[in-house]
């Protein structure tokens, strides 16, 4: 399946037959895993600026926010302002964001896992591993929304939209999930919370 604008706008209305289209072309999955490293480095680099920009806020309405504080708290929060400004301005950030990358990147893998275990073992369905990865992939086209955040400094539209398209990124991979393996509300809603919290786990492991 050609992959276009029809298609992302099928899976952000989340169109109840178009994870079926996609997992049944197992040559989508190179796409997934591109959609998913590039969607994970997107966030990465969006949040990173959110935390630049509150950074900035903090620093030039502190005396407003800290009110009547003790002066040593004042200093302390100045310091703490000030070590993170040196990390963003430091060739620190690209480390971090490699480390990002490669625990968002190892989070994933073992989430296509668990959910591929769980279908065939408990649910007994008949599936591929790259079938999961597709939908698994295809599902985090929501955090592409994200790059709104560049292009506003509104602090609340910024954490909006990271917390409101990671949650919509779950719903559609619950969407994709039930749709192509017939499951019922709850069992879709229970294997995304178990390869959640499982590869959240292992990755803390590893």
């Amino acid at each position: 399946m050609r992959i276009n604008r029809k298609v992302i706008l099928k899976i952000l209305r989340l169109d109840k037959n178009i994870y079926n289209e996609l997992a049944s072309e197992l040559s989508n999955f190179k796409i997934a895993i591109t959609i998913y490293i590039l969607g994970f480095l997107l966030s990465g680099i969006a949040v990173m600026s959110f935390l630049r920009n509150s950074l900035s806020y903090l620093e030039e309405n502190l005396s407003l926010i800290v009110g009547t504080l003790p002066i040593e708290t004042i200093n302390e929060l100045n310091y703490l302002i000030t070590e993170f400004e040196n990390i963003f301005n430091s060739q620190q950030i690209f480390s971090l964001l490699t480390s990002y990358l490669i625990s968002s990147f190892t989070s994933g893998f073992i989430g296509v896992g668990i959910v591929y275990l769980l279908l065939t073992r408990f649910f007994r369905k008949e599936t591929d591993i790259k079938q999961v990865g597709i939908i698994y992939g295809f599902s985090y086209l929501p955090v592409f929304l994200n790059g709104i955040i560049f292009f506003t400094n509104s602090i609340p539209l910024q954490i909006f939209l990271i917390i409101s398209t990671a949650i919509f990124a779950l719903v559609c991979l619950g969407s994709g999930l039930k749709q192509t393996y017939l499951l019922r509300n709850i069992e879709a809603f229970l294997l995304v919370v178990l390869s959640g919290f499982g590869s959240s786990l292992f990755s803390q492991v590893i």
